[in-house]
């Protein structure tokens, strides 16, 4: 339940983007972030662990994923003033109002950590994909060493900027850089109008294309058994997949009232579901050992033909460089919303200040390691457990007195502004939520052992 008494600080979300997401909008908007950078390693997660617990975990986050966005959405409506997301109330703010300033805080370096380890690892990405780009094109490429010496380089081998010791600054990295920048001092809604459009255009012409070139590869359902050898990333590959949820609460507060947030996350998310299961079984299927968590590596080689190879350079960077704004936008709403910031201080730190370490991630050893851990650690805390415990509280009826609040009735169906879950169930939504939570624990820490104790044991997650 709210407490009516804490006071909310007169929010800045007026000067942000306008109210204007459509239904489409919002569509696009959400596939978006679902296809972010962990979409590529799924073949992989696949040949590893077979297509029973692949699918099954694949399940699993769909579910989880749409029910935390719905929920977090319905929390926001719950702070007085906020009804039809007036405040423009960013998730950082909503846990400073439900949970006090020390856990706001806290708060706040996880989420924003959270978010740059998500968006560096698309920028590793679309880096190298423009470096091999180059190389298909001028038969080689640039970049500054920086260790484990200082120098200028050109190469035609991708594979010695990112597969080697050397940390380095790529003409790939530089690009991304430049045209990552002005596109993160958008605001949202003019984002999704035009970048967001663009990129779903993309998704859907370029997936295409990879189905085709599997099929033509030929698809050999034996490649895939039941069960694999390895789960090592069974978890952490799917939460890293449907880490959209920390982008809902900056989009929801400017989609138009009309749009339905059930039908926006929920459409999003099944529709994402059968792109994942096309793109990494059928991509397992149609190749015998992929040997890259990063499958664009395998259909960017000089043995495939031209069409193939230049898809897999327009995928990074039509599909996934598009939502590297959309991280720096985030990150900056929450920083400028929750008073961290004044509005150019969080544009610096926001969409500035991370390119000075992101290179340091390309290294691929050091981006796997970032994909499988921050995955396990900050995505899962993030994404999947905070909205449902902000849920909880925000639901929770108060005692008289309690922060000066006010005695208020246990939320119902009726009330509810968003109706996360089915009328027929929804008097039970706090023992649904609290039980989906538990299971959302024990799940993730039966993957951080079993990922701790390979890793212990020196197993490689590429193997």
């Amino acid at each position: 339940m709210v407490p009516y008494g804490i006071n909310v600080k007169k929010e800045r979300g007026n000067s942000l983007g306008e109210k204007s997401i459509a239904q489409w909008g919002s569509f696009i908007f959400i596939v978006n972030q679902i296809y972010g950078p962990g979409v590529l390693s799924i073949p992989k997660v696949f040949q590893q662990s077979g297509w029973f617990l692949t699918i099954l975990s694949l399940t699993f986050f769909l579910i989880m994923s749409c029910l935390a966005s719905t929920l977090l959405c319905e929390a926001l409506t719950l702070i007085p003033g906020n009804k039809k997301y007036e405040k423009h109330i960013e998730y950082s703010v909503a846990i400073k109002y439900f949970f006090g300033k020390k856990l706001y805080f806290v708060f706040q370096i996880l989420n924003n950590l959270c978010i740059q380890a998500y968006n560096i690892a698309s920028i590793a990405i679309c880096a190298q994909s423009l470096d091999q780009f180059f190389v298909f094109c001028f038969k080689k490429s640039f970049a500054l060493v920086v260790h484990p010496y200082f120098k200028f380089i050109s190469t035609p081998d991708v594979d010695m900027l990112y597969n080697t010791n050397l940390l380095c600054i790529s003409l790939g990295y530089i690009i991304i850089c430049a045209v990552s920048i002005p596109t993160g001092f958008m605001n949202l809604n003019d984002n999704v109008s035009f970048v967001q459009t663009l990129s779903f255009l993309f998704l859907f012409v370029l997936i295409g294309e990879f189905i085709v070139q599997y099929f033509l590869n030929g698809i050999e359902l034996s490649r895939v058994p039941a069960f694999g050898h390895s789960y090592y990333q069974i978890v952490s590959i799917f939460v890293f997949s449907w880490a959209y949820p920390m982008f809902i609460p900056s989009w929801v507060n400017e989609k138009k009232d009309s749009v339905s947030v059930n039908k926006a996350v929920w459409s999003s998310g099944i529709f994402s579901w059968f792109g994942y299961l096309f793109i990494g079984w059928l991509g397992a299927c149609a190749y015998g050992n992929l040997g890259s968590d990063n499958i664009l590596n395998l259909m960017g080689g000089a043995n495939y033909p031209a069409v193939t190879r230049v898809a897999s350079y327009l995928f990074s960077l039509g599909v996934i460089m598009p939502g590297i704004p959309v991280c720096f936008i985030t990150i900056r709403y929450n920083l400028y919303v929750g008073y961290i910031c004044g509005k150019k201080s969080s544009y610096f730190w926001g969409v500035i200040a991370p390119w000075f370490i992101a290179f340091v991630f390309c290294n691929q050893k050091i981006f796997a390691d970032l994909l499988t851990w921050s995955s396990l650690i900050l995505n899962t805390i993030i994404n999947f457990l905070i909205p449902f415990a902000l849920y909880l509280k925000a639901t929770q009826p108060l005692k008289q007195g309690l922060f000066g609040g006010s005695v208020i009735s246990n939320l119902n169906a009726e009330e509810s502004q968003v109706q996360p879950f089915p009328k027929r169930i929804a008097k039970y939504h706090r023992l649904i939520t609290l039980i989906i939570l538990i299971i959302t624990i024990i799940v993730c820490i039966v993957q951080v052992v079993y990922d701790a104790y390979k890793s212990a044991l020196g197993y490689d997650p590429l193997d």
